[in-house]
């Protein structure tokens, strides 16, 4: 599966070989934890003794038995995060996790505050740890930054390249100086980028430690500055052979370069394309770090897209960390909050679809938080009939805030304190669902946990655009910003775990994160209303991965916008705004199934009338009741010859009903038809093909005190369908539609099943009188 570069060692090459021979799967067996902890990692270089550790300045000084032609990696970290194990897991893709040697790690950060001159901490760190090596001249070491910084090559490339540079001290470089632009004149011309970066690098240690003892700086002063003085220094460069990379041979420094870089999936290795080097360390210093995340996303062994029609997610295959969702007892407790903060379209499928997630009930704690008045009765009802008419949802506690405690408080307060909640409840899951996401998988819950991440979403979509719940990157302010490939991945294009710059709608967030307090809704730029913005960008500030994982199709977004309380039943009218949230809500389950039958697979109660699920029960329902509750009587007046309704004036077979045009159902209909009678037609009379059009579309009310039943006539299309509405033998008795010529007589349908056959000539039918209650059809004159 991968293309291993030629200058990569042979005996990489074999090892990822041998790799791919016994993998139980044929991909490449990472070792064993690539989640790592850190302090195995401070254990595992070496045994220290307690004279040589130094915990005042968190430093590490071990104990080096054969220290001539060693190499050691120094990092600083001082707490296990997000960025430290990205920086982890890619030394040890590469076998480099041996090597290393964590500086203050869990100790207080005493460099300052790194937006601004400081860093000199790392400094002092890295000189007490190199006591032991201060005299080897064979020994390599090399120091990196850990946050911001990933590998992308073995240590035999590395030592190679450095070799070959013919220096003692090789230090990264950019094309920007800093911390002091006065120093510009004494940079000496060199290939490629001139100025020192001090993020990457590697020397031979003598040397090494000659420079951290160049002259004394305090934890506070610019480590930086620190390095740029030794270099600057002509005679003390020339005798310690201290070199820039400029040309980007082992380090790259993506401020100022971003451009010089390509991802290189042809090679499947990134590439300076303008120097024509390939870099065995990156870093995404300044203000590139979503820059580095979204490499990070691809390298090393993240994402491959040139394998397969949605690429290869290398990273996806390992499993070390992850959470064993397939059993009860291993699951955690969860606290989910939906929030409700606008006027909201299929609000009742939100809600079900939540109450039908697949996670143990005595593990489940349940939040509603809504701030729309309008919604109140319909949400407490939902709840009701989940919590309280249920006796299997014994959730572990469910807490509902209606308008009146939620309407006048700011969003960030709500989301704040519905995420802390989680504390409150010692919970090891908390999620975030606002009511604008349509599920439709039942594991999202226990999806998002398996992978173990302390921020992660699901990608979701609005259905044919490009709208999303997550941003590959974000500009200055923190808003919108396309990264390269995020159309490839909101087409699904690239399937994968993708380190993000922003998610909202759907959050899924560790407990332990939340415990940290390192995540928070309140931010000083952003209004009320970029709550979601601010809560990206405290978390991004904090060290805080944000995941999106789009493997699976979990669901989507609808579309708010316009959404009007006209209707008794607004979700009616939108097939247009949110047609797959309308068919999940109103079209039948079963009629996607009956679009692969052919003719002779459909059931004719009598020749030539087809009989196929169309509407749901709930559409029924819905359209019944819309027509119910307009004020008044808007049956009234019909029945009768006379119907101005009708173009011409006239009806010769009036019936009780209500036209799509009075309630400006028409067009929504006509779509009905269209998109979902259509297919039908076309399957069962071969060789027509249904133009779209309907001049009558009609719902008939029979009534035992009103009109019982209809005379014999044609109907006035070259199709028609009638679907039942309610129930025969239990809402009214007797009815049906009689076919005259055929004999055949059809009763019991089932609501929202539809009846097809031809209007005109064949099949000249009667409806049969009800002897008891109410019922409706719904009647359809196609192609008149």
């Amino acid at each position: 599966h991968y293309f291993i570069q030629s200058n990569l060692s042979m005996a990489f090459f074999l090892s990822v070989l041998l790799g791919l021979l016994c993998s139980t799967n044929g991909l490449i067996n990472i070792e064993k934890d690539v989640s790592v902890d850190a302090n195995s990692i401070e254990e595992a270089v070496s045994d220290t003794s307690e004279e040589s550790n130094d915990v005042t300045s968190g430093g590490i000084v071990p104990e080096v038995e054969d220290p001539e032609g060693d190499f050691v990696i120094f990092t600083v970290a001082s707490e296990d995060n997000d960025p430290f194990q990205r920086y982890v897991r890619s030394l040890k893709i590469f076998g480099l996790e041996k090597y290393l040697q964590v500086l203050g790690l869990h100790q207080d950060w005493l460099g300052g505050n790194m937006e601004k001159p400081g860093g000199g901490y790392k400094v002092n760190l890295l000189k007490e740890a190199m006591i032991p090596y201060q005299d080897q001249s064979n020994t390599i070491v090399m120091f990196t930054d850990s946050y911001d910084v990933i590998f992308l090559g073995d240590k035999d490339e590395l030592l190679e390249k450095f070799k070959k540079t013919g220096a003692r001290f090789l230090i990264s470089a950019e094309p920007y100086l800093w911390p002091d632009q006065t120093l510009e004149d004494q940079y000496p011309v060199i290939k490629g980028k001139k100025y020192l970066c001090s993020g990457m690098m590697i020397g031979y240690a003598d040397t090494f430690w000659k420079i951290l003892n160049y002259e004394e700086i305090s934890n506070t002063d610019d480590d930086q500055l620190f390095y740029t003085h030794a270099y600057l220094d002509p005679k003390f460069r020339e005798d310690n052979d201290i070199v820039l990379d400029g040309t980007s041979s082992i380090f790259h420094n993506l401020h100022g370069a971003i451009r010089e870089i390509d991802f290189g999936f042809g090679a499947h290795r990134l590439t300076n394309w303008e120097q024509g080097t390939m870099p065995v360390v990156l870093h995404g210093n300044g203000p590139t770090k979503m820059t580095l995340n979204m490499f990070g996303n691809y390298y090393p062994l993240g994402f491959d897209p040139t394998s397969g029609p949605s690429g290869e997610c290398l990273a996806c295959q390992e499993t070390e960390g992850r959470v064993n969702v397939n059993g009860t007892e291993s699951l955690p407790v969860i606290l989910t909050a939906l929030f409700i903060n606008d006027r909201t379209p299929f609000l009742d499928y939100f809600i079900n679809q939540t109450f039908a997630q697949e996670y143990p009930r005595a593990k489940w704690h349940l939040r509603v938080y809504n701030r729309v008045w309008e919604h109140a009765d319909h949400v407490q009802e939902l709840i009701n009939y989940h919590v309280i008419n249920d006796p299997d949802n014994n959730f572990a506690s469910v807490k509902v805030f209606q308008p009146k405690d939620t309407a006048k408080r700011k969003l960030m307060e709500l989301y704040e304190e519905a995420m802390y909640s989680c504390v409150e409840v010692d919970c090891g899951w908390y999620f975030a669902m606002d009511s604008v996401i349509t599920l439709t998988d039942t594991n999202v819950l226990k999806d998002l946990i398996y992978w173990n991440k302390g921020v992660i979403t699901t990608q979701l979509t609005q259905p044919g655009q490009y709208w999303s719940n997550f941003w590959g990157d974000v500009s200055n302010d923190g808003f919108y910003k396309r990264s390269s490939d995020y159309f490839e991945i909101v087409k699904r294009e690239r399937k994968g775990l993708w380190n993000v710059a922003f998610v909202n709608n759907l959050l899924a967030i560790r407990g332990d994160v939340i415990d940290s307090g390192k995540l928070s809704y309140r931010h000083h730029t952003y209004d009320d209303s970029n709550y979601d913005v601010g809560f990206a960008a405290n978390a991004r500030k904090n060290n805080v991965f944000m995941y999106m994982v789009n493997l699976k199709q979990h669901g989507h977004l609808k579309k708010m916008d316009n959404f009007t309380a006209t209707n008794t039943h607004d979700d009616l009218w939108q097939i247009f705004t949110n047609p797959i949230d309308w068919k999940l809500s109103y079209i039948n389950p079963s009629y996607d199934s009956f679009l692969s039958k052919s003719r002779p697979e459909f059931p004719q109660p009598c020749p030539d009338v087809f009989h196929f699920p169309l509407l749901s029960r709930k559409f029924s329902w819905h359209i019944i009741h819309e027509l119910e509750s307009i004020p008044g009587d808007i049956f009234a007046g019909s029945g009768q010859k006379n119907d101005k309704r009708l173009a011409g004036g006239y009806e010769n077979v009036p019936t009780v009903d209500v036209h799509f045009t009075q309630i400006n159902f028409q067009q929504e209909w006509l779509k009905v038809l269209r998109d979902y009678v259509a297919p039908i037609q076309r399957r069962v009379f071969e060789g027509y093909s249904f133009h779209g059009n309907a001049l009558l579309s009609f719902v008939v009310k029979y009534h035992e005190k009103g009109q019982r039943k209809l005379v014999p006539h044609h109907d006035h299309s070259t199709f028609t369908t009638n679907t039942a509405l309610n129930r025969q033998g239990i809402d009214y008795e007797d009815g049906g539609s009689y076919f005259i010529r055929q004999n055949c007589l059809v009763r019991d349908v089932d609501i929202g099943w539809t009846l097809m056959h031809p209007g005109r000539l064949t099949h000249y039918h009667e409806g049969k009188e009800i002897s008891r209650g109410t019922r409706y059809i719904l009647v359809s004159f196609n192609d008149p």
